[in-house]
């Protein structure tokens, strides 16, 4: 894909990746001026309008918000933003959500963690409430979805199972509403096998989750984060966890996965997978959550995703030293390099990087794209939805384009990527579910339904066809919608 840049590069601008020939993009975006440079391997940054400009080497990503200044080789940070939240979830909800791990040894590290880690507020255990430190509207917004009920109907979704939502919907989630339909029309003569619309799992948005669904999402990362590394020990040898291993495949693989036919299969097959491990391997109950954008453009900081209490996924800026991920240590990286190399986790929250992935760009991507072709271009774009995503957290490794995967908010960033290519479908889905566009980068040729579609040693070679429906795709293994 070609890159594309708003302006000159300056000094005072706020920072945005992407991805330009399969490789590493860094850009730089500010309220008033925004730019893009590619490079091979890394993704640079400067974030806020009075940011001193950083520079990156082909391996490191340099980031620096609100008037700090970048003074470390992958990425410094300022804290330049207060950092609100209360912690939010009792000990009993700590315990409850870890006793779902499948290692005991596992699960009493980490409930003790747990429940050291929420001590402020205590929640009623039954409390059903979704706790959001940024305010909503007070009229909370409720949709019709699919339950899991084992009705024999196939081609309806029941009218039994509401969820509400934490914020009034937006109009992608009104198009995802209305959208519904299509979707019973679509099943009424197409599917087959046992998963149907009723069977089907719900991925919500993460402010719509209880404290306690929130908690057991989280306990199962740390428990990932603990388990041993399966990767060859020559191949990579920083990688110290299960979730390395995620991390590592992704680095390996970066040249061959952005801006190519299989971007949106092959990330849409990632995360299954991680969602897998999670459940197989640690225990967890849930439907992978996704990150809505637009709910948190307006102050990213202090969003139920980022303020640092119990129930987020950590802090803002900086080390990470607050929430469920305080101790979290990256191994790898930055850039492709899988030695060891410990660091804390770092972010750099950048609310001009938000704006790009409000509700009206995501609804005009969906929309106007009338070809796979320009709705995987629009979005890999600068600026678009995937990059702006990417620079929301920034950080290290947030912002590295190879090694984004050590930070645990990468997984709900790529599902919003995947809920938005889901309704793109759904638009059209006697066509679109075949639709495939863009070259094969490591043969060069275009790309086609049979392609081969690699994880390397975190699941089996499939080809790409069979990713593309969420309801039985993959052999049967995909059996899920959004929310």
């Amino acid at each position: 894909m070609r890159a594309a840049s708003r302006s000159t590069p300056s000094a005072s601008s706020a920072s945005h990746p992407a991805v330009t020939n399969g490789t590493a993009v860094a850009s730089a975006a500010s309220s008033s001026s925004q730019s893009s440079v590619a490079t091979s391997t890394a993704v640079n940054s400067a974030a806020s309008s009075s940011a001193q400009s950083s520079a990156a080497t082909s391996t490191a990503v340099n980031s620096a918000s609100a008037s700090s200044t970048a003074v470390e080789s992958t990425a410094a940070y300022s804290t330049t933003t207060a950092k609100a939240g209360i912690e939010t979830a009792s000990s009993s909800a700590a315990a409850a959500s870890t006793t779902a791990l499948s290692s005991q040894t596992t699960v009493e590290a980490l409930s003790s963690a747990s429940t050291t880690a929420v001590t402020s507020v205590a929640v009623s255990s039954s409390a059903t409430t979704n706790i959001v430190t940024s305010t909503p509207s007070s009229s909370s917004s409720i949709v019709v979805v699919p339950s899991t009920s084992t009705s024999t109907t196939k081609t309806k979704a029941p009218a039994a199972t509401n969820y509400p939502r934490a914020y009034p919907a937006d109009v992608v989630d009104k198009l995802r509403d209305s959208s519904l339909s299509k979707l019973e029309t679509y099943a009424a003569s197409n599917l087959a096998g046992s998963c149907t619309l009723e069977t089907a799992s719900i991925r919500r948005e993460w402010s719509d989750l209880s404290a306690d669904e929130r908690i057991a999402y989280t306990t199962a990362i740390r428990c990932l984060q603990t388990l041993p590394s399966k990767s060859d020990a020559k191949e990579v040898p920083g990688a110290r966890s299960r979730f390395d291993d995620f991390m590592a495949v992704h680095m390996a693989m970066t040249p061959y996965i952005h801006n190519s036919a299989n971007f949106l299969a092959w990330h849409r097959y990632y995360l299954f997978t991680y969602e897998k491990a999670l459940k197989e391997e640690c225990g967890y109950a849930g439907a992978h959550p996704y990150w809505n954008w637009d709910r948190y453009a307006s102050d990213p900081v202090h969003s139920p995703l980022f303020n640092g209490n119990a129930t987020s996924m950590g802090s803002a800026s900086g080390c990470n030293t607050e929430g469920p991920f305080a101790d979290y240590q990256v191994n790898l990286g930055p850039g492709t390099s899988t030695r060891y190399n410990p660091r804390c986790l770092k972010r750099a929250v950048n609310r001009d990087a938000a704006q790009d992935c409000t509700a009206d760009k995501t609804y005009s991507l969906i929309t106007r794209s009338s070809s796979v072709s320009a709705f995987q271009n629009t979005m890999q774009g600068i600026p678009g939805v995937h990059v702006g995503g990417h620079f929301t957290m920034g950080g290290d490794p947030g912002g590295d384009i190879n090694a984004s995967p050590g930070d645990p908010a990468f997984y709900l960033h790529h599902a919003m990527i995947d809920r938005v290519w889901w309704l793109w479908q759904v638009q059209d889905l006697q066509s679109r579910l075949t639709a495939v566009a863009g070259n094969d980068l490591k043969t060069g040729r275009a790309g086609s339904l049979k392609d081969t579609v690699s994880l390397g040693m975190l699941n089996g070679d499939v080809e790409l066809s069979s990713l593309l429906n969420t309801l039985g795709g993959n052999g049967g293994e995909f059996c899920y919608i959004y929310l």
